[in-house]
């Protein structure tokens, strides 16, 4: 399905819809700057509506939107009743109360069945009532009836869901506790829609009206953050297990070794061109070296050159292609092209840039030598004679500056677009760098996997193995191309690519 039309599917909003407020980019709902609350649906209202969702979630549709017009006939006769939640419902007063009850359970044996599984919960809101009329659960098969019910109606736009939010919604008007003026546009066939609901009227208009109503908050009966919602929801996840995805979902078990299979292939192939391609760029490093002085351009080139190369390798060899390692190495490889072709273009206008892109590293360098030395640290990753000698080598230290800045003034994201790369830089650099950050969407990603039980809300549970996510090589490749054609325009002509 096509990207656009999805989202206009599922009523949601795209980047070009958001309003930038400071360092914030807000969609319609925030950016329209009314003070709103929100409601969730399946937090608050489902377990509200549960005697619908086990309707819904276990009888062909037909037959339970025949059963929501059996309830929507007693609230018309009985207006006082025109909350039809589970929590509106105890609020009546006792005699009509179980009068609405029996009027619940007087409709089928088979309806009875279904609203057995309430009283798998003791905390039921006028749980003694609905005792009187119904037999005792049976937990194994009420727990399925539960979870087919919950997870038919969890999305807040599903079929099923809107049918629960219709019947809750119809019951308020015939009710007479929403009333709606004449003078709105199309609002007789709207409101003849949801009475004739789904068979009458464009249900494209029919639904979204429908869910943007029964949202609406009644302060005489306001049950969002009902103490029933908390405890129906905390008495589920105590009382079943959890279901982690990887353990059922044969899908992944079959993308798993896919990707497998990938990194093996990817290795076999890799493995010459790589070799060949090394050799290549060392003997072209040394067919273009024309002094032994400091040659910030040649040396740069050529190193920002291999060092993509190396990661590449690594990336490949090491099998670290499906995992967070990979995208913090296709980050780095997309970092390495866009200063290099960034220091490409700014050597016509600027004949020391190549100087200062090295005095900055060595500076850094410096820096890192002289605060580890003043701690007193060891660390077992670093080589302190190593950093003296780098920091060193060039000139003496006493003579290097640290720029505690960026080597250049302009930032990764400004020398994209100064280059013409900012295409690319959005297209990888804000996804690998939550990797390099531990941001939640990377977090999420990598390590937590859904528990595809309904009613524990299809919370996240962490993943047994080590994650698999899909192979950065395609990406890596590319780049990495674009990184040898760089050091062709550098250096001409290094015609070598990696197939």
């Amino acid at each position: 399905m096509n990207k656009k039309r999805q989202n206009s599917q599922r009523n949601e909003s795209g980047l070009k819809d958001h309003k930038r407020y400071k360092k914030e980019l807000n969609p319609p709902f925030l950016a329209s700057g009314l003070n709103m609350t929100t409601s969730s649906w399946f937090d608050e209202r489902l377990p509200e509506m549960l005697w619908a969702v086990l309707v819904i979630g276990n009888t062909e549709r037909s037959s339970a939107l025949k059963f929501f017009r059996y309830i929507a006939k007693f609230v018309e006769n009985n207006q006082d009743c025109s909350n039809v939640t589970l929590t509106g419902i105890s609020k009546l007063p006792e005699k009509k109360r179980k009068l609405f009850i029996k009027h619940f359970v007087n409709y089928s044996e088979a309806i009875n069945e279904i609203f057995q599984s309430l009283l798998l919960f003791p905390e039921l809101p006028s749980f003694a009532n609905w005792q009187e009329v119904l037999s005792e659960p049976k937990p194994d098969e009420d727990y399925r009836k539960l979870s087919d019910g919950v997870a038919k109606t969890f999305w807040h736009q599903s079929e099923e869901a809107t049918d629960c939010r219709w019947i809750k919604f119809l019951c308020q008007i015939v009710g007479g506790k929403m009333k709606f003026f004449s003078s709105i546009p199309d609002i007789k066939e709207t409101l003849r829609g949801v009475y004739e609901y789904p068979n009458y009227g464009d249900l494209r208009h029919i639904r979204p009206f429908i869910r943007a109503s029964e949202i609406a908050p009644d302060p005489k009966n306001n049950i969002n953050g009902s103490d029933w919602a908390r405890y129906f929801w905390k008495h589920c996840f105590d009382h079943t297990r959890c279901i982690p995805e990887e353990t059922i979902n044969k899908k992944i078990g079959k993308r798993q070794k896919k990707l497998v299979d990938e990194v093996e292939n990817s290795r076999k192939h890799y493995f010459e061109e790589t070799v060949k391609i090394r050799k290549t760029l060392i003997d072209h490093f040394f067919a273009t070296s024309k002094i032994s002085t400091i040659d910030s351009r040649h040396e740069g080139a050529f190193g920002l050159t291999i060092y993509a190369l190396s990661l590449f390798i690594e990336i490949i060899f090491y099998g670290t292609s499906l995992s967070i390692t990979g995208r913090l190495g296709l980050r780095a490889l997309v970092e390495i092209y866009i200063t290099f072709s960034y220091l490409l273009q700014k050597e016509k206008s600027e004949s020391r840039v190549w100087d200062d892109y090295r005095s900055y590293g060595t500076g850094q360098i410096k820096l890192i030598y002289l605060k580890l030395q003043e701690m007193n640290n060891i660390l077992s990753s670093i080589e302190l004679k190593e950093m003296d000698h780098i920091a060193n080598e060039d000139k003496w230290v006493e003579f290097i500056p640290i720029n505690l800045g960026h080597w250049d003034s302009a930032n990764l994201r400004k020398m994209a677009e100064e280059v013409k790369l900012k295409k690319l830089y959005d297209k990888f650099y804000d996804y690998t760098s939550g990797f390099m950050h531990g941001n939640w969407g990377a977090v999420r990603e990598s390590v937590y996997q859904k528990c595809i039980n309904p009613l524990h809300r299809y919370h996240r549970v962490p993943i047994y193995d080590l994650p698999l996510m899909p192979s950065v090589t395609k990406d890596a490749h590319e780049i990495m191309n674009n990184i040898l054609e760089c050091l062709s325009e550098a250096y001409p002509d290094f015609n070598s690519r990696i197939n």
